[in-house]
C-alpha cells in the first residue's frame, strides 16, 4: 500500500469516526429528550385520567339527584292532579305553596291549565323539557368527562409513540457505538448507514409529536 492509499483510507475512517460521533451525538440527545417527553405525556396522561374520573363520580352524584328530584316531582304532581280531581282546593294550594319546588310550580300551573280545559295532563316522564332541564348538570358534566378521557387518551399515545422512539434510538445508539469494534470498512459503513436512516426514521416522526 503506497503513502497516498493510507492517507486515503485514514482520512476515510477519521471521516466515519466523525461521522458516527455526530450520530451518537444526536442519538444521545433525541434519546433523552424522547424519555423527556414521554415521561411528561405519561404524568399528563395520569393526571386527565385522574380528572376524568373524579368528573364521572360528580357526573354519578348529580345524575342521582336528579333522579330524586323528577321522582320527587312525580310524586307531588301526582298528588295535585288528584287534589285538583277531587276539587280539594285547600289540599292543592298547600302541595303548591308547601310541597311543590319553586322550580317546579310552573309545571302544576301548566298542569292545572290543561286541566281546566278538559285536557289529560301530559306524563311528566315524557315531558323532554322538564327532562332536559333536571339533568342539563349531569349531562355537560359527564360530556366534560368524555372529554377530558379523550384527552387523556391521546396522551398516552403520544407518550407510548416517544417511547418506540427511545427504542429505536438506542438502536441508532448501539449500531454507531459498536463502529469502532471493526476495522473493515464495510460493516462500519452498514452500521453508520442504519444508525443514521434509524435516527433520520425518529426525527421525521418527531416533527409531528406534539411537545407536552
Amino acid at each position: 500500500m503506497t503513502a497516498a492509499d493510507e492517507q486515503r483510507r485514514l482520512r476515510g475512517d477519521q471521516a466515519l469516526e466523525i461521522l458516527a460521533v455526530i450520530i451518537l451525538g444526536l442519538a444521545t440527545v433525541g434519546t433523552a429528550w424522547c424519555g423527556f417527553q414521554a415521561s411528561r405525556w405519561s404524568g399528563e396522561e395520569s393526571r386527565r385520567a385522574r380528572d376524568s374520573s373524579d368528573l364521572r363520580i360528580e357526573a354519578s352524584r348529580q345524575f342521582g339527584l336528579a333522579s330524586q328530584i323528577v321522582q320527587y316531582d312525580t310524586s307531588t304532581a301526582s298528588d295535585y292532579a288528584q287534589a285538583l280531581a277531587d276539587r280539594d282546593a285547600d289540599l292543592a294550594t298547600f302541595i303548591r305553596t308547601s310541597l311543590a319546588r319553586d322550580e317546579f310550580v310552573p309545571v302544576l300551573d301548566r298542569w292545572e291549565a290543561e286541566y281546566r280545559r278538559g285536557e289529560d295532563p301530559a306524563n311528566l316522564l315524557e315531558d323532554q323539557d322538564y327532562l332536559d332541564a333536571q339533568f342539563a348538570e349531569f349531562r355537560a358534566t359527564d360530556a366534560e368527562s368524555e372529554a377530558v378521557a379523550a384527552v387523556a387518551e391521546q396522551a398516552a399515545r403520544n407518550s407510548d409513540r416517544y417511547v418506540a422512539n427511545t427504542v429505536l434510538l438506542a438502536m441508532a445508539l448501539f449500531f454507531a457505538g459498536v463502529t469502532g469494534s471493526f476495522r473493515n470498512r464495510v460493516p462500519r459503513l452498514l452500521l453508520l448507514s442504519g444508525a443514521g436512516l434509524i435516527a433520520a426514521w425518529v426525527a421525521s416522526q418527531l416533527i409531528d409529536l406534539p411537545v407536552a
